[in-house]
């Protein structure tokens, strides 16, 4: 008698299979929380470092204006690696391109072409305006830039303005048409980006190594992960006022 109930009494203490799959589920669900998470976690930290470093580019784009009196082309794949294009500045061979880090004195992880990358291992664009009244890349002259701040105007030509706004084509507010220059990362999905706001930043894949920049409109709209509005890119731009502002503190206007 006192084995049966020592026998009863054990086989009540176990788990049955129903308990054991409710368990392994919650512990499951529980996992899956886990990671989604860290992987939020990891992707926040991300944009932060993105935007951490576009601001130190933003800085240094103002720290080469006042010691040069202009701002650097973009750099181009290939050589001279991480450098502006052309060397000493000048009328830019390509106003949309990549960061010139080596010119600046940037630090970070670069590729086999010598390009600065953000977190997600793509390079960070940089573009310059191209037209401002009838001065062909006035930012990055010395002459162009004194000629425009002595006209007192900064009218964009319509057909080459660098211009950010919350839509495709610049048909919604408009956050600036006389910006100087503008960087900017492509977020987490670079490679496989298709929402139109998207590819207004830069054309869909595939197209050679890298996504290539368009036009001279762009894009700045709020942190969106799914649908025809998915958005991740980081755009910081400069002001031709605080350009001014640096460059006469500086000495180099008027």
């Amino acid at each position: 008698m006192m084995k049966s109930n020592f026998l009863n009494a054990g086989k009540g203490s176990g788990f049955t299979l129903i308990e054991m799959a409710v368990v392994l589920l919650i512990v499951g669900l529980m996992l899956s929380g886990l990671f989604a998470s860290l992987g939020s976690s990891t992707e926040n930290k991300r944009r932060t470092d993105a935007t951490a470093q576009l601001n130190r580019i933003e800085e240094a784009l103002y720290g080469f204006a006042q010691t040069n009196g202009r701002l650097p082309c973009p750099a181009v794949p290939g050589v001279p690696t991480g450098q502006e294009d052309p060397l000493a500045g000048g009328v830019c061979t390509n106003s949309r391109g990549f960061v010139p880090a080596v010119t600046l004195g940037i630090q970070g992880a670069i590729n086999t072409d010598g390009l600065l990358l953000d977190p997600w291992g793509n390079p960070y664009r940089y573009v310059v305006s191209e037209r401002v009244q009838v001065l062909d890349r006035a930012f990055t002259t010395s002459n162009g830039l004194r000629a425009l701040f002595a006209n007192g105007s900064l009218t964009i030509d319509p057909a080459t303005r660098l211009c950010v706004s919350s839509a495709v084509n610049c048909t919604g507010t408009t956050f600036t048409n006389s910006a100087p220059a503008l960087v900017f990362s492509m977020g987490s999905d670079w490679q496989t980006f298709s929402s139109a706001i998207q590819v207004e930043n830069a054309s869909a894949p595939p197209h050679a190594s890298y996504p290539n920049i368009i036009n001279n409109d762009f894009v700045n709209a709020p942190y969106a992960e799914d649908g025809t509005q998915a958005f991740d890119d980081i755009l910081v731009w400069l002001s031709p006022q605080i350009l001014f502002s640096r460059l006469i503190s500086a000495g180099r206007l008027p």
